[in-house]
């Protein structure tokens, strides 16, 4: 048996084709020559030929499509002489692998439910029943829709099969005690000092319990050189009642501090070598290595800088009191969604008791219950959930505040399969709560695979999680924020004193290897941005545009207003993966991969300012009449006519959103020779440094 694709092998054997098709008009419909000759010239039929006495003959066809990342098969049909013969399965084996090799998620296929023998065909090769609809009104049968998770070839499912050098590796419980030096304190109990609030979120975060502050001997040590009684000093009381690093007993912390000073300040710092403030800090570190902590926090700007050759000899972390406080965010609970109204559908958030409500109404048996603990005395979960117009369950998202820093975010998410929307809900009910996560900072998140609902795994792989099939768990990063070269230190140094050395094993050390990356192996860079999204790497040989957009178009698409839409809004407010609409001029202004900057013209009401951001994954040139329910779906608007004066239209599909804290204005954008020739009326690329310099500027006062 024989697989042919060309088109010009198959158009010959065309009639033999239509002699098959017509045979199983029950069970596939009618497939005319003219569409069988359609799917032959655009490479979607493959054909089994057999060769008999030097000829040869078509024995069966399948017929594929889909829109990417989503496959579908839309007819098998095998010659009853060779029935039972695996030429079916040797066909779907062919597109299924053809699928896999071009970074297809699923692929699925709607055979009607009395067809007993299709039924078990593709529950045989792992086709999940996903949910029952009615097929056309002369017949009145109900079709299974089936679909079926692929194992496209990618960087991350690679690096998962591969335990000793994961791409994601969760780390193990670690201490979680963070030992302060006197500073902290000192900006604590003295509010006039810049830092109060900083120290004030610390030690907040300390008395909820998410996490565990102590301090050293030297630390009261140090206080009472400015004292002479203990009793009579109330800071110095303060200082006595906090927690005590347990420490090894024996000579060791003393050989080890001077081997600390040895290292940092002799070799690095000759000229406060042996000073009083020198020595404390060695004695403060030398007990954090000894009692096993995670991290020192402190103001001292000698062992800041040394804080890499601290990590990699002895496995401390050195930390900011600022770094320290922007992590603790990240375990805070999320409570800033907005409603929104869907075309038959709404989303809002809700409260432990009125999800368990919906958990309950979904009946979906899934042993879930500990997400939705109502008893808490404080917020520790986020919900949204998702319902029709009557008001009826269609899907619920659960996320769980982590106790302590450190641990990650635990998300369920489950969905009605019988709902014809129930991909644009799970989409959307994930890809809110990502963000959301997304603007406290780097986070890791574990979202339960459960069992049955392929729908929720197909999005979340699409999403950028990766599974982990020993934990029954799918695995994903956040880094909330553009990767720039300054911006790219920092976020490598709060996760790893967060979440330990190990947690991105696989990002580079310096944020110029991202440019080799991006050159050599496009997979890889899309695969490492995917998975630490919502977030836009901007190497230094990235192309960057900006492109005006209406403000209307802006509150919708990009989803940038200030207020809460009270209007149904498009298909395309909801997903992940948009399409913003343009002159079919414009299209030589944008490639695959680029970074697309959106300026909100202040000629239509807008802010006159960049607003977002995103990653252009394709440019299609369209014919306007030519323009299909599958192309607006993921659009704003009602049709394409007007955003073009002639009779194509570019269509810009983009992922990865980024909305911006602090919009970057025109005279800012001028300021850095940015607006163009044009004052950004048109389309203009700019160059990558620009581009780090606007993504810095609008995220410096951000989260």
């Amino acid at each position: 048996m024989e697989l042919v694709l060309r088109p010009e092998d198959l158009i010959d054997c065309l009639p033999q084709l239509v002699d098959i098709a017509d045979l199983y008009k029950n069970e596939i419909g009618f497939w005319p020559r003219s569409a069988l000759e359609d799917a032959v010239r655009r490479g979607r039929l493959l054909t089994a030929m057999s060769k008999s006495e030097g000829r040869k003959e078509a024995v069966g066809f399948i017929v594929f499509g889909g829109v990417f990342p989503n496959g579908r098969i839309q007819a098998i049909a095998v010659h009853p002489l060779y029935l039972r013969q695996g030429v079916a399965q040797f066909l779907l084996d062919n597109v299924v692998a053809r699928m896999e090799a071009e970074g297809y998620l699923a692929i699925s296929a709607k055979p009607a439910e009395d067809l007993e023998a299709a039924q078990e065909f593709y529950q045989k090769n792992r086709f999940s029943r996903v949910r029952t609809q009615r097929g056309g009104a002369s017949r009145k049968r109900m079709i299974v829709v089936r679909e079926r998770i692929l194992g496209s070839p990618s960087l991350l499912r690679d690096m998962t099969r591969t335990p000793s050098n994961p791409f994601l590796t969760f780390p193990e419980k670690r201490s979680n005690l963070w030992v302060i030096d006197v500073n902290v304190l000192l900006d604590l109990v003295k509010a006039r000092r810049t830092q109060y609030d900083l120290a004030l979120k610390v030690f907040s975060a300390a008395l909820e319990g998410r996490i565990k502050i102590a301090v050293t001997s030297e630390f009261t040590i140090e206080l009472s050189r400015a004292t002479t009684t203990l009793q009579d000093d109330p800071l110095l009381a303060l200082a006595s009642a906090l927690p005590r690093l347990r420490q090894k007993a024996g000579p060791s912390i003393k050989y080890l501090s001077q081997d600390i000073h040895e290292l940092i300040f002799k070799k690095n710092k000759p000229s406060q070598a042996g000073t009083p403030q020198a020595l404390s800090d060695c004695s403060h570190l030398a007990e954090c290595i000894s009692g096993n902590a995670t991290a020192f926090v402190t103001s001292d700007g000698v062992l800041l800088r040394s804080r890499r050759i601290v990590r990699e000899t002895w496995g401390v972390e050195i930390v900011s009191l600022e770094d320290f406080h922007d992590a603790i965010l990240s375990t805070d609970p999320i409570d800033d969604f907005k409603s929104m109204i869907g075309m038959d559908f709404w989303l809002r958030s809700v409260d432990a008791r009125a999800a368990w409500k919906v958990y309950k109404e979904l009946d979906l048996n899934c042993s879930a219950e500990t997400f939705f603990d109502a008893e808490v005395s404080r917020i520790s979960g986020y919900y949204l959930a998702a319902l029709d117009d009557d008001g009826s369950a269609i899907g619920i998202l659960a996320s769980s505040t982590p106790a302590s820093l450190g641990d990650a975010r635990s998300l369920l998410l489950l969905v009605d399969h019988e709902r014809p929307n129930a991909e644009l809900v799970a989409e959307t009910l994930l890809g809110n709560c990502v963000e959301a996560i997304g603007r406290y900072g780097f986070n890791l998140l574990n979202l339960v695979d459960v069992p049955g609902q392929i729908i929720v795994r197909k999005v979340a792989l699409q999403a950028g999680f990766v599974p982990n099939v020993a934990e029954n768990r799918l695995n994903k990063a956040t880094a909330g924020a553009p990767v720039t070269p300054s911006s790219f230190p920092i976020l490598l140094e709060r996760s790893r004193f967060v979440f330990g050395a190990e947690i991105l094993k696989q990002l580079p050390e310096d944020f110029e290897a991202f440019d080799e990356i991006f050159s050599e192996d496009r997979s890889r860079f899309r695969s490492i941005e995917n998975l630490i999204s919502p977030t836009l790497i901007v190497a230094n040989n990235r192309k960057v545009s900006i492109q005006p957009i209406a403000r209307s178009f802006a509150d919708e698409l990009l989803g940038t207003s200030r207020q809460t839409s009270l209007l149904e809004q498009f298909e395309g407010a909801f997903r992940s993966n948009k399409t913003y609409v343009s002159s079919g001029r414009s299209k030589n202004f944008f490639n695959e991969d680029q970074i697309i900057l959106f300026y909100e013209s202040s000629r239509t009401g807008g802010r006159g300012a960049i607003v977002a951001a995103a990653r252009v994954d394709s440019v299609v040139t369209q014919v306007k009449k030519e323009m299909g329910q599958s192309d607006m779906k993921r659009t704003v608007v009602e049709t394409v006519d007007r955003f073009s004066a002639s009779e194509e239209v570019t269509l810009i599909n983009f992922s990865l959103l980024l909305r911006f804290p602090e919009p970057v204005n025109l005279k800012e954008l001028r300021n850095m020779g940015a607006s163009g020739a044009q004052n950004l009326q048109t389309a203009t690329v700019i160059s990558t440094a620009v581009a780090q310099r606007i993504f810095d500027l609008g995220w410096s006062g951000g989260r």
